[in-house]
């Protein structure tokens, strides 16, 4: 319960701010990323597919280390790993927000919600 009361004091605070909405945004993609990783990890440990990709990108990155770049070579490919991964977070944390505000949006329209 204290992760909750926390998760809402964060949240207050921030909208009672001053703050702008591209803050509002990243604060709630944050909270958001936090509360879906149980369950997205539970659906992933389970998730053949996934587990099979994930295999393949682990045996990937072990080729990878163990190949002889150069450092301006490495550097690039880190650089081009990094600047992945942040642009894959992002989409995850807005598909997330999607996947939550429709849901919301079929309950509303099954007349589901307490409005």
């Amino acid at each position: 319960m204290q992760k909750k009361d926390q998760t809402a004091q964060e949240l207050f605070s921030v909208i009672t701010e001053s703050s702008t909405i591209q803050e509002i945004k990243e604060t709630l993609k944050l909270c958001m990323d936090s509360l879906k990783n149980n369950t997205l990890n539970t659906l992933l440990s389970q998730d053949a597919g996934y587990q099979a990709a994930l295999l393949e990108y682990r045996q990937a990155c072990q080729h990878y280390q163990g190949s002889d770049f150069t450092k301006s070579q490495r550097d690039i490919i880190d650089t081009l790993l990094a600047r992945k991964d942040e642009s894959e977070f992002e989409h995850v944390a807005n598909a997330y927000m999607a996947g939550l505000l429709d849901g919301y949006r079929i309950l509303r329209n099954f007349g589901l919600t307490l409005e």
